[in-house]
């Protein structure tokens, strides 16, 4: 019991919800307020409020969980939200990479496709300047032999 400002009494109307792994079920504190036992270790040490009073529904249909079974049911909803839009955005990601990678397959390709271009062209370079060295040696000799003639003559 609590003493107010002019000496009254106030009753407390606040039933904890304490977490023990034990049993399932209802005890009193010294206070006079109840406490639910057993499940509430899933959910804390939160809180309910119960004027028993006033209560005109009685204590069989007082659901100390709803509010909370509430607000865990909103939260999975956003969540569940939250997770489709993570779904949403990693599949653009994946569509994303893939064009790149499609993208940068495409221009090894073509880099592989120029890089033998030009290996192919220093090729017939190389055999065009070695029948071109063929020619100035044939070209080389037969002015050799024919230098050759004219002083013999």
């Amino acid at each position: 019991m609590n003493q107010g400002q002019h000496g009254q009494s106030q009753e407390s109307t606040t039933v904890g919800v304490r977490g023990n792994e034990g049993g399932q079920g209802f005890h009193s504190h010294a206070d006079g307020s109840t406490a639910f036992e057993g499940a509430g270790a899933r959910l804390g040490a939160q809180l309910l409020e119960l004027d028993r009073e006033n209560c005109s529904e009685g204590a069989g249909d007082f659901n100390p969980f709803g509010g909370v079974l509430d607000q865990l049911i909103d939260d999975a909803r956003k969540q569940l939200i939250k997770s489709n839009e993570c779904i949403v955005w990693y599949r653009e990601e994946v569509k994303e990479y893939e064009e790149k990678l499609k993208n940068l397959v495409k221009l090894k390709e073509l880099q592989e496709e120029q890089y033998q271009e030009m290996r192919r062209q220093q090729e017939v370079i190389l055999q065009q300047q070695e029948q071109i060295q063929q020619q100035l040696k044939q070209q080389q000799a037969e002015s050799s032999n024919h230098s050759g003639e004219n002083l013999a003559e």
